[in-house]
């Protein structure tokens, strides 16, 4: 009997791995390692493979695909905005009453098929019944600038859509309370079309600290927050403090965001431009001029910076990274003869140059030592041809900390 439960005890792991979702795990520092993937309740990341087992720490992990995910379109009635950036597509809303010294709350079920429970104060807006019905004519524009000390709510009485400027101050499972003028008021959870509460009438969730996760799910959620566990179940706590638990094999991709990776999409850099023809061409973070993300030869790319000649942006590092790494090459979407010059410079210096990028070429990597400088350039410039099309892009562009 103590050597079943020996035995058992010493298969645990092993086992337990095989219950973790399978798939691809990209590293800061560039390796693809492929096994069963997933992270104890310690912030220990775990990658069992044909070869052996692989422990990482949590701020090693760039990003984890699991093996044969898809995506599953599905239309959600419901959106739900929260104060710290996340929106969260919705099956079904009802509104929970404050009790004890509590706030009111309200219920979301989410389409992966779990429910959370998010007070008053954290809510940005709320969009309800937008698959049935049209969204208010100024919801767009009250949503990305909300009044400063009032709450807007959008209902539909016998017939007729009206907004009104009100103060929301609960939740019953099926009603909206709120305040008019100094008086109180009630109104159908089922007529409302949307609330959009004010600037200072909430606040926003403390954020977490890094490592960060992005938990992107086969249903549509995107979900932020501090990853709590992974394995045959996905844990994750968002800045509002509540934690949402799925499936595992609900995960379609796994992001982390740590202080050892910083995309240079995130950052802000100093910007230098030679207009071209007497015109200053833009620069973009995750986009080229041909549209959103990079495609280069063939090869698609959601991050990085597009930049046609001749641009430089130097950013200021602080010396606290080692490592440079990026694809570059010009995007599919270019000019028939675009052809252009690369650059990348650290503390002044050149330390890298192709001068031979045309489209069409695949993604060319780079990878350069930055010796802890403290500022990085990266600087496009016109090939032989002079041709308007070099939609150039640093595709991936991050700087990595050991």
């Amino acid at each position: 009997m103590l050597r079943a439960l020996l035995v058992g005890f010493l298969l645990w792991p092993s086992l337990a791995a095989q219950t973790a979702p399978s798939g691809t795990v990209v590293t800061v520092d560039g390796r693809s390692l492929t096994g069963a993937f997933s992270v104890d309740a310690e912030g220990r990341a775990h990658v069992v493979g044909s070869t052996g087992t692989t422990d990482l720490a949590l701020d090693e992990v760039m990003s984890f695909v699991p093996q044969g995910a898809t995506a599953a379109v599905v239309l959600t009635p419901h959106r739900v905005w929260l104060r710290s950036g996340v929106e969260l597509p919705a099956v079904r809303l009802a509104g929970l009453p404050g009790a004890a010294g509590k706030p009111a709350k309200l219920v979301v079920e989410l389409p992966v098929g779990a429910t959370v429970e998010l007070p008053l104060g954290v809510l940005h807006a709320v969009r309800h019944g937008g698959t049935e019905r049209p969204e208010p004519t100024s919801f767009g524009s009250d949503l990305s600038a909300p009044p400063l000390n009032n709450d807007l709510i959008y209902v539909v009485k016998d017939g007729k859509a009206t907004r009104s400027s009100v103060t929301i101050v609960g939740l019953q499972a099926d009603k909206v309370d709120f305040e008019l003028r100094g008086k109180a008021f009630d109104f159908d959870l089922s007529g409302v079309t949307a609330l959009v509460f004010g600037k200072n009438t909430g606040f926003a969730a403390d954020r977490q600290a890094n490592p960060r996760a992005t938990l992107d799910l086969t249903t549509g959620e995107r979900l932020l927050g501090r990853l709590l566990q992974f394995g045959e179940v996905a844990r994750l706590r968002l800045d509002e403090g509540v934690e949402i638990e799925v499936a595992g094999s609900r995960v379609l991709r796994l992001g982390i965001a740590s202080d050892r990776l910083r995309w240079l999409s995130d950052l802000t850099p100093k910007v230098e431009q030679t207009p071209a023809f007497d015109r200053v061409w833009p620069w973009a973070n995750d986009r080229s001029i041909g549209g959103q993300g990079f495609v280069i030869g063939g090869t698609s790319f959601a991050r990085g910076v597009g930049m046609v000649p001749r641009t430089r942006l130097t950013y200021d590092l602080g010396g606290n990274y080692d490592v440079f790494d990026a694809m570059i090459g010009i995007d599919d979407r270019g000019g028939p003869q675009a052809h252009a010059v690369f650059r990348v410079l650290a503390d002044d210096k050149v330390v890298f140059e192709a001068g031979d990028r045309t489209r069409g070429l695949p993604p060319m990597p780079v990878h350069i030592q930055l010796e802890k400088c403290r500022r990085l350039a990266i600087e496009v410039d016109f090939g032989k041809n002079y041709d308007l099309g070099d939609y150039c892009a640093f595709a991936d562009a991050r700087v990595v900390r050991r």
